[in-house]
Protein backbone atom coordinates (compact mmCIF):
# COMPACT_ATOMS: atom_id res chain seq x y z
CA UNK A 1 0.00 0.00 0.00
CA UNK A 2 1.03 3.83 -0.71
CA UNK A 3 2.72 5.61 2.11
CA UNK A 4 0.39 8.11 3.23
CA UNK A 5 1.14 11.34 5.10
CA UNK A 6 -0.69 10.20 7.73
CA UNK A 7 2.31 7.46 8.63
CA UNK A 8 5.00 10.15 8.20
CA UNK A 9 3.31 12.41 10.99
CA UNK A 10 3.42 9.71 13.40
CA UNK A 11 6.65 8.72 12.50
CA UNK A 12 8.11 12.32 13.36
CA UNK A 13 5.59 13.02 15.51
CA UNK A 14 4.19 15.54 14.20
CA UNK A 15 0.37 16.69 12.06
CA UNK A 16 0.00 15.26 9.10
CA UNK A 17 -1.11 19.63 7.67
CA UNK A 18 2.91 20.33 9.11
CA UNK A 19 4.34 17.20 7.01
CA UNK A 20 1.71 18.27 3.79
CA UNK A 21 3.78 21.84 4.16
CA UNK A 22 7.48 20.17 4.68
CA UNK A 23 6.94 18.24 0.90
CA UNK A 24 5.77 20.83 -0.57
CA UNK A 25 8.44 23.43 0.28
CA UNK A 26 6.39 25.80 1.95
CA UNK A 27 7.80 28.41 4.51
CA UNK A 28 6.00 27.44 7.49
CA UNK A 29 8.48 24.83 8.45
CA UNK A 30 11.96 25.45 10.35
CA UNK A 31 14.52 24.04 8.11
CA UNK A 32 15.26 21.02 10.32
CA UNK A 33 12.30 20.11 10.91
CA UNK A 34 11.48 20.50 7.40
CA UNK A 35 14.69 17.89 6.54
CA UNK A 36 13.86 15.38 9.13
CA UNK A 37 10.51 14.95 7.63
CA UNK A 38 11.73 14.86 3.98
CA UNK A 39 14.13 12.20 5.36
CA UNK A 40 11.59 10.33 6.93
CA UNK A 41 9.50 10.10 3.66
CA UNK A 42 12.30 9.38 1.95
CA UNK A 43 13.27 6.33 3.60
CA UNK A 44 9.13 5.25 3.75
CA UNK A 45 9.11 5.23 0.63
CA UNK A 46 6.42 8.15 -0.14
CA UNK A 47 5.96 9.34 -3.68
CA UNK A 48 4.07 12.71 -4.01
CA UNK A 49 1.51 12.72 -6.64
CA UNK A 50 1.39 15.97 -8.56
CA UNK A 51 -2.10 15.28 -9.58
CA UNK A 52 -2.97 15.57 -6.55
CA UNK A 53 -0.98 18.31 -5.34
CA UNK A 54 -2.75 20.51 -8.41
CA UNK A 55 -5.84 19.49 -7.84
CA UNK A 56 -5.23 20.57 -4.23
CA UNK A 57 -3.91 23.82 -5.07
CA UNK A 58 -6.77 24.52 -7.60
CA UNK A 59 -9.47 23.82 -4.85
CA UNK A 60 -7.60 26.32 -2.42
CA UNK A 61 -7.63 28.74 -4.77
CA UNK A 62 -11.01 29.13 -5.70
CA UNK A 63 -12.08 28.42 -2.56
CA UNK A 64 -9.84 31.29 -1.06
CA UNK A 65 -8.01 33.99 -1.66
CA UNK A 66 -5.50 33.31 0.90
CA UNK A 67 -1.89 34.62 0.31
CA UNK A 68 0.43 30.88 -0.64
CA UNK A 69 3.96 32.18 -0.08
CA UNK A 70 6.95 34.79 -0.39
CA UNK A 71 9.75 34.97 -3.07
CA UNK A 72 12.27 37.08 -3.46
CA UNK A 73 14.09 38.47 -6.81
CA UNK A 74 17.67 39.35 -6.11
CA UNK A 75 19.16 41.63 -8.59
CA UNK A 76 23.27 40.77 -8.07
CA UNK A 77 25.39 44.37 -9.39
CA UNK A 78 28.74 44.85 -9.95
CA UNK A 79 30.98 47.52 -10.13
CA UNK A 80 29.67 48.18 -13.82
CA UNK A 81 26.38 47.49 -13.74
CA UNK A 82 24.81 48.35 -10.39
CA UNK A 83 21.02 49.52 -12.02
CA UNK A 84 18.60 47.03 -13.39
CA UNK A 85 18.35 47.90 -17.34
CA UNK A 86 15.45 49.35 -18.46
CA UNK A 87 14.67 45.74 -20.90
CA UNK A 88 15.71 43.52 -17.59
CA UNK A 89 12.79 45.55 -15.89
CA UNK A 90 10.38 44.70 -18.52
CA UNK A 91 11.05 41.30 -17.75
CA UNK A 92 11.28 41.82 -13.73
CA UNK A 93 7.92 43.51 -14.19
CA UNK A 94 6.26 40.55 -15.79
CA UNK A 95 7.68 38.61 -13.51
CA UNK A 96 6.52 40.06 -10.43
CA UNK A 97 2.62 40.51 -11.98
CA UNK A 98 2.58 36.96 -12.92
CA UNK A 99 3.48 35.96 -9.30
CA UNK A 100 1.05 37.71 -7.85
CA UNK A 101 -1.68 36.31 -10.44
CA UNK A 102 -0.77 33.04 -8.90
CA UNK A 103 -1.34 33.85 -5.51
CA UNK A 104 2.37 34.44 -4.41
CA UNK A 105 4.31 37.93 -3.39
CA UNK A 106 7.84 38.43 -4.73
CA UNK A 107 10.18 41.50 -3.06
CA UNK A 108 13.23 42.62 -5.18
CA UNK A 109 16.70 42.60 -3.20
CA UNK A 110 19.84 44.08 -4.51
CA UNK A 111 23.00 42.02 -3.74
CA UNK A 112 26.44 43.53 -4.45
CA UNK A 113 29.70 42.24 -4.13
CA UNK A 114 30.43 42.93 -0.70
CA UNK A 115 30.29 39.44 1.26
CA UNK A 116 28.18 41.57 4.58
CA UNK A 117 25.55 42.01 1.79
CA UNK A 118 25.19 38.21 0.89
CA UNK A 119 24.85 37.57 5.13
CA UNK A 120 22.44 40.31 5.01
CA UNK A 121 20.34 38.84 2.43
CA UNK A 122 20.26 35.21 3.56
CA UNK A 123 19.08 36.83 7.45
CA UNK A 124 16.06 38.56 5.75
CA UNK A 125 15.17 36.01 3.33
CA UNK A 126 15.07 33.37 6.48
CA UNK A 127 13.15 36.09 8.49
CA UNK A 128 10.53 36.68 6.16
CA UNK A 129 10.02 32.86 5.14
CA UNK A 130 10.99 33.26 1.22
CA UNK A 131 10.71 30.07 -0.58
CA UNK A 132 11.93 30.53 -3.85
CA UNK A 133 14.55 32.88 -5.14
CA UNK A 134 15.23 34.44 -8.48
CA UNK A 135 18.43 35.51 -9.65
CA UNK A 136 18.43 38.31 -12.31
CA UNK A 137 22.66 39.19 -13.13
CA UNK A 138 23.16 42.35 -15.67
CA UNK A 139 26.18 40.95 -16.73
CA UNK A 140 27.64 37.03 -15.87
CA UNK A 141 29.60 36.92 -12.74
CA UNK A 142 29.67 34.50 -9.85
CA UNK A 143 27.00 33.02 -8.12
CA UNK A 144 26.95 34.23 -4.24
CA UNK A 145 29.62 31.99 -2.57
CA UNK A 146 28.12 31.10 0.68
CA UNK A 147 24.07 31.06 -0.05
CA UNK A 148 22.78 28.38 1.50
CA UNK A 149 20.88 26.71 -1.96
CA UNK A 150 19.54 23.81 -0.17
CA UNK A 151 16.77 26.10 1.55
CA UNK A 152 15.72 27.59 -1.55
CA UNK A 153 14.41 26.76 -5.21
CA UNK A 154 16.41 28.69 -7.24
CA UNK A 155 16.00 30.14 -10.85
CA UNK A 156 18.16 32.35 -12.94
CA UNK A 157 17.68 34.58 -15.59
CA UNK A 158 19.60 35.34 -18.93
CA UNK A 159 22.91 33.27 -18.61
CA UNK A 160 23.74 34.48 -15.14
CA UNK A 161 26.37 32.75 -12.74
CA UNK A 162 28.80 31.12 -14.09
CA UNK A 163 29.22 28.99 -11.53
CA UNK A 164 27.31 27.24 -9.97
CA UNK A 165 25.45 27.22 -12.93
CA UNK A 166 21.31 27.03 -12.21
CA UNK A 167 18.25 26.27 -13.82
CA UNK A 168 17.71 29.17 -16.40
CA UNK A 169 15.30 31.32 -18.24
CA UNK A 170 16.18 32.81 -21.48
CA UNK A 171 15.84 34.24 -24.71
CA UNK A 172 16.87 31.66 -28.10
CA UNK A 173 19.18 33.59 -29.33
CA UNK A 174 20.92 30.59 -31.67
CA UNK A 175 17.36 29.40 -32.79
CA UNK A 176 16.47 33.26 -33.65
CA UNK A 177 19.82 33.82 -35.51
CA UNK A 178 19.41 30.88 -37.48
CA UNK A 179 15.44 31.26 -38.38
CA UNK A 180 16.26 35.51 -38.77
CA UNK A 181 19.10 34.32 -41.55
CA UNK A 182 16.65 31.89 -43.58
CA UNK A 183 14.35 34.72 -43.53
CA UNK A 184 16.47 37.21 -45.11
CA UNK A 185 17.53 34.52 -47.68
CA UNK A 186 13.97 33.92 -48.50
CA UNK A 187 14.22 38.15 -49.07
CA UNK A 188 17.21 37.76 -51.40
CA UNK A 189 20.01 38.71 -49.43
CA UNK A 190 23.17 36.81 -50.18
CA UNK A 191 25.83 38.34 -48.48
CA UNK A 192 24.81 38.94 -45.00
CA UNK A 193 27.14 40.19 -42.64
CA UNK A 194 27.28 40.29 -38.70
CA UNK A 195 28.91 42.63 -36.44
CA UNK A 196 29.17 42.42 -32.98
CA UNK A 197 30.99 44.16 -29.56
CA UNK A 198 32.51 40.94 -27.91
CA UNK A 199 30.59 41.00 -24.36
CA UNK A 200 27.22 41.10 -25.96
CA UNK A 201 28.27 37.66 -27.61
CA UNK A 202 29.97 35.99 -25.07
CA UNK A 203 27.16 36.67 -22.93
CA UNK A 204 25.25 34.45 -24.85
CA UNK A 205 27.76 32.26 -24.45
CA UNK A 206 28.66 33.13 -28.19
CA UNK A 207 25.34 31.62 -29.19
CA UNK A 208 25.07 34.73 -31.80
CA UNK A 209 28.87 34.26 -33.53
CA UNK A 210 28.12 30.41 -33.25
CA UNK A 211 24.79 30.57 -35.04
CA UNK A 212 26.25 32.68 -38.05
CA UNK A 213 28.94 31.02 -38.36
CA UNK A 214 27.20 27.99 -38.50
CA UNK A 215 24.05 28.68 -41.23
CA UNK A 216 27.31 30.22 -43.43
CA UNK A 217 28.76 26.55 -43.24
CA UNK A 218 25.74 24.15 -43.05
CA UNK A 219 22.90 26.00 -44.68
CA UNK A 220 24.25 28.60 -47.08
CA UNK A 221 23.03 31.13 -49.49
CA UNK A 222 23.98 34.04 -47.14
CA UNK A 223 27.74 34.30 -48.38
CA UNK A 224 30.97 33.92 -45.97
CA UNK A 225 31.49 37.56 -44.99
CA UNK A 226 33.40 37.14 -41.41
CA UNK A 227 32.17 38.54 -38.30
CA UNK A 228 33.10 41.48 -37.17
CA UNK A 229 33.83 41.09 -33.56
CA UNK A 230 35.53 43.83 -31.68
CA UNK A 231 35.67 45.26 -27.98
CA UNK A 232 33.37 48.54 -28.78
CA UNK A 233 31.82 48.73 -32.00
CA UNK A 234 32.85 52.25 -34.03
CA UNK A 235 32.01 53.81 -36.99
CA UNK A 236 35.89 53.45 -38.74
CA UNK A 237 35.79 49.74 -37.66
CA UNK A 238 32.75 49.85 -39.24
CA UNK A 239 33.33 51.59 -42.35
CA UNK A 240 36.32 49.18 -43.17
CA UNK A 241 34.51 46.39 -42.36
CA UNK A 242 31.67 46.84 -44.50
CA UNK A 243 33.97 48.69 -47.64
CA UNK A 244 36.12 45.38 -47.89
CA UNK A 245 33.44 42.46 -47.74
CA UNK A 246 30.41 44.16 -49.23
CA UNK A 247 27.18 42.95 -47.29
CA UNK A 248 24.32 43.34 -48.94
CA UNK A 249 22.46 43.07 -44.84
CA UNK A 250 24.42 43.44 -41.89
CA UNK A 251 23.01 42.26 -38.63
CA UNK A 252 23.58 43.91 -35.38
CA UNK A 253 22.25 45.51 -31.90
CA UNK A 254 22.87 49.16 -33.21
CA UNK A 255 21.27 50.97 -35.44
CA UNK A 256 23.17 53.40 -35.95
CA UNK A 257 24.35 51.58 -38.49
CA UNK A 258 21.70 53.02 -41.06
CA UNK A 259 23.80 56.21 -40.75
CA UNK A 260 26.85 54.95 -41.17
CA UNK A 261 26.21 53.24 -44.31
CA UNK A 262 24.76 56.50 -45.45
CA UNK A 263 27.74 58.02 -44.70
CA UNK A 264 29.41 55.31 -47.35
CA UNK A 265 26.84 56.32 -49.49
CA UNK A 266 24.83 53.32 -49.41
CA UNK A 267 21.43 53.65 -49.06
CA UNK A 268 18.82 51.31 -46.72
CA UNK A 269 17.30 48.96 -47.88
CA UNK A 270 17.59 50.05 -51.48
CA UNK A 271 21.71 49.16 -51.46
CA UNK A 272 21.90 47.36 -48.26
CA UNK A 273 19.18 46.21 -45.23
CA UNK A 274 19.66 46.33 -41.74
CA UNK A 275 18.20 43.76 -39.72
CA UNK A 276 18.45 44.11 -35.39
CA UNK A 277 19.46 41.49 -33.07
CA UNK A 278 17.14 43.21 -30.46
CA UNK A 279 14.15 45.06 -31.58
CA UNK A 280 13.57 46.40 -28.26
CA UNK A 281 16.17 48.70 -28.27
CA UNK A 282 15.98 50.08 -31.64
CA UNK A 283 15.26 54.24 -31.92
CA UNK A 284 14.09 54.31 -35.55
CA UNK A 285 11.88 51.96 -37.53
CA UNK A 286 13.49 48.66 -37.69
CA UNK A 287 13.71 44.92 -38.83
CA UNK A 288 14.78 42.43 -36.14
CA UNK A 289 14.07 40.45 -33.58
CA UNK A 290 12.04 40.77 -30.50
CA UNK A 291 13.22 38.51 -27.70
CA UNK A 292 9.84 38.77 -25.97
CA UNK A 293 10.47 40.05 -22.19
CA UNK A 294 7.44 40.37 -20.95
CA UNK A 295 7.26 36.15 -21.79
CA UNK A 296 10.32 35.70 -20.58
CA UNK A 297 9.26 36.96 -17.56
CA UNK A 298 6.23 34.98 -17.39
CA UNK A 299 7.87 31.71 -18.07
CA UNK A 300 10.71 32.62 -15.00
CA UNK A 301 7.61 33.36 -12.81
CA UNK A 302 5.48 29.97 -13.82
CA UNK A 303 8.62 28.01 -13.51
CA UNK A 304 9.91 29.17 -9.98
CA UNK A 305 6.71 28.79 -8.59
CA UNK A 306 6.26 25.26 -10.03
CA UNK A 307 9.62 24.32 -8.37
CA UNK A 308 8.59 25.90 -5.05
CA UNK A 309 5.16 23.81 -5.57
CA UNK A 310 7.32 19.96 -5.57
CA UNK A 311 9.10 21.20 -3.21
CA UNK A 312 12.51 21.16 -5.13
CA UNK A 313 15.44 23.17 -3.50
CA UNK A 314 18.76 23.70 -3.98
CA UNK A 315 21.20 23.06 -7.11
CA UNK A 316 20.21 20.46 -9.67
CA UNK A 317 22.81 18.27 -10.93
CA UNK A 318 21.94 18.97 -14.49
CA UNK A 319 21.13 22.22 -14.59
CA UNK A 320 17.95 23.13 -17.63
CA UNK A 321 18.01 25.94 -19.54
CA UNK A 322 14.39 27.12 -20.50
CA UNK A 323 14.44 28.75 -24.10
CA UNK A 324 11.83 31.19 -25.18
CA UNK A 325 11.68 31.98 -28.76
CA UNK A 326 12.14 35.35 -30.67
CA UNK A 327 9.89 36.77 -32.85
CA UNK A 328 10.98 38.01 -36.36
CA UNK A 329 9.60 42.05 -37.24
CA UNK A 330 9.19 42.90 -40.40
CA UNK A 331 10.37 46.50 -40.87
CA UNK A 332 11.60 49.61 -43.77
CA UNK A 333 15.64 48.84 -42.99
CA UNK A 334 15.47 45.66 -45.14
CA UNK A 335 13.18 43.84 -48.35
CA UNK A 336 10.08 42.29 -48.26
CA UNK A 337 10.31 38.48 -48.60
CA UNK A 338 8.35 37.30 -51.87
CA UNK A 339 5.15 35.81 -52.41
CA UNK A 340 1.42 36.07 -50.78
CA UNK A 341 3.10 35.90 -46.89
CA UNK A 342 5.78 39.09 -47.45
CA UNK A 343 5.20 41.78 -45.74
CA UNK A 344 1.63 41.19 -45.31
CA UNK A 345 1.98 40.79 -41.15
CA UNK A 346 4.04 43.19 -39.21
CA UNK A 347 5.37 40.43 -36.70
CA UNK A 348 5.85 36.54 -37.46
CA UNK A 349 6.99 34.15 -34.93
CA UNK A 350 10.46 33.12 -35.56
Amino acid sequence: MPVTLREIARACDVSTATVSRALAGQPYVAGALRERIRAEAARLGYRQNPLVGSLMAHVRRTRTDRFLGNLALVHVSDVRSVRIGPQQQVILDSVQKRVRELGFSIEVFRLGPDARDESVLIRVLRARGVSGVLFAYPQPSEAPRSFPWSEFSVLALDFASREPRLDTVCHDHYASMTRALAWLRAAGYRRAGLFLERYKDARTNYKWSAAFRSFQLQEGGVGRVPVLMVERITEPDFAAWSDRHRPDVVLGHFDTAVAWLADQQRCVPGDVGFFSLNWRSRTLPCAGIDPQLELQGRVAAETLIARVQHGDRGIVPSPRLISVPGLLVDGPTVRAVAGPSGRGSVRADL
